[in-house]
């Protein structure tokens, strides 16, 4: 019985210290503004990574940036509080749609298995899958 209330208190205690980091504001979603910021991260990740431009999708979420020295493509995902970056290439992707503006992307890695991006424009989600795919003028 001991052990029991142990363990409720224990997790009303956790609940309210989330609940009071939440309340003063100091949880706050990770947000990609720029394509620059998207570079610096992946430069700060992959030391030759040297930015060529890149797109941010619409909401912040997501930013695929590509590598002027290379055909290497660099991903930036903004997942709660953090940001997880990838090289990307045709072989690490298992599937790949681009309808309405929205790059869908299922990885082969268990780890990291989808990405979704809103780029707002049905034009560059295609250019974008055709960039990844390697098949850039399809």
């Amino acid at each position: 019985m001991t052990s029991l209330i142990i363990i409720l208190v224990s997790a009303i205690a956790i609940a309210t210290l989330i609940g009071l980091n939440m309340w003063l504001g100091g949880w706050t979603a990770s947000r990609i503004e720029t394509v620059q910021e998207a570079a610096a991260r992946l430069q700060q990740d992959f030391l030759s990574f040297n930015s060529a431009g890149g797109i941010v999708s619409a909401e912040g979420k997501a930013a695929l940036v590509i590598d002027k020295d290379s055909d290497r493509i660099g991903l930036v995902l903004a997942q709660g509080d953090i940001f997880v970056s990838r090289i990307v290439d045709a072989d690490s992707i298992a599937q790949i749609d681009a309808a309405d503006g929205v790059l869908d992307i299922r990885f082969r890695d268990f780890t990291f298995p989808r990405a979704v991006f809103d780029l707002a424009n049905p034009d560059a989600a295609i250019e974008w899958r055709n960039r990844l795919t390697g098949n850039p003028n399809d």
